[in-house]
């Protein structure tokens, strides 16, 4: 899995030297300057999807849109930009523990159909290692699979070749929905606290807000107090539901230990990792963290008092 070291210089040279990157060499072009620009960048690294990953994705999704249409440079660079992490990332200093980083994608990629992430400061993804893999995270659940390390060009670029292209973080409604999560879902809707998607001004209903941590109880947590929900007002419903967010604070699960975050709400949320390493939010046991938004992350949390 290692890989080599060039000496700085032409990015575009490289990736046609590699005779598994033509795709993305391809795509590249298609963007004006972005050769140019990420050949003088230092501190990032590149995320390689090889021809056979950028085969595999299918065309009915923002990703595969992309690759198929080579019209639409947007939807092109913000692909590519989801590709770029901010800072060096060598193989040897990824662990069994997530880093997450945040990439070149921010708020600029913008099309008429959509807008592809909207994190201050760009879009998250993460990198972990996975027995002896080492595995890159991003929106979908993706899990991206290094096939070679480390290839090095100048002192600042790193470049990780990788089997799978990396997905975009899906809104929050949409990922409820694919997941299996309805009642959160409905009762968001019931409460007028929908997460607004790609609008501004007097198109803003509900929640309009990036860069947040959300707890998601899952069915059987909703059926648990579904008495009392059935029998709250509008009010106390907004409440029980804004306790579960956090504003302006992405919080991965690595820093979620022994902490007090206030929510939306008001009130404070306290974090516990026990000795067994199981991570707690007041009573509630955090059973799948990390899933990464269009703007914020999601864990989902089993039948318990949050």
């Amino acid at each position: 899995m290692a890989g080599s070291c060039l000496a700085q210089g032409d990015l575009a040279a490289l990736l046609a030297s590699q005779d598994d990157l033509s795709t993305l060499l391809e795509l590249v072009s298609l963007v004006d300057g972005l050769a140019e620009t990420l050949s003088s960048a230092s501190n990032i690294t590149i995320i390689a999807p090889t021809n056979q990953a950028f085969a595999n994705v299918p065309r009915d999704i923002p990703e595969g849109e992309a690759i198929e249409f080579r019209n639409d440079t947007i939807a092109i660079g913000a692909l590519l930009a989801n590709h770029v992490f901010r800072g060096v990332y060598p193989s040897n200093v990824i662990n069994n523990v997530p880093t997450f980083a945040q990439t070149l994608l921010d708020d600029s990629y913008i099309t008429a159909r959509q807008p592809f992430s909207n994190f201050t400061g760009g879009a998250y993804n993460g990198l972990v290692k996975n027995g002896d893999n080492v595995c890159i995270l991003s929106g979908e659940l993706t899990i991206s699979t290094v096939t070679e390390a480390d290839i090095t060009l100048g002192g600042g670029i790193t470049i990780h070749k990788v089997d799978t292209v990396l997905s975009f973080g899906a809104p929050f409604q949409l990922f409820t929905f694919r997941s299996g999560y309805f009642a959160m879902n409905a009762a968001l809707e019931a409460a007028h606290l929908n997460f607004a998607f790609g609008e501004t001004g007097a198109d803003v209903q509900g929640l309009n807000i990036s860069d947040y941590t959300i707890f998601v109880p899952t069915d059987a947590a909703f059926e648990s107090i579904g008495s009392v929900l059935a029998s709250a007002d509008m009010e106390t419903l907004q409440e029980v539901l804004l306790y579960h967010i956090i504003p302006n604070n992405v919080i991965f699960s690595p820093s979620l230990g022994n902490i007090t975050v206030p929510s939306l709400q008001g009130a404070n949320m306290t974090f516990t990792v026990l000795a067994d390493g199981s991570a707690w939010v007041n009573n509630a046991r955090i059973t799948f963290p990390n899933t990464i938004l269009y703007n914020g992350v999601a864990h989902c949390i089993e039948p318990g008092r949050l």
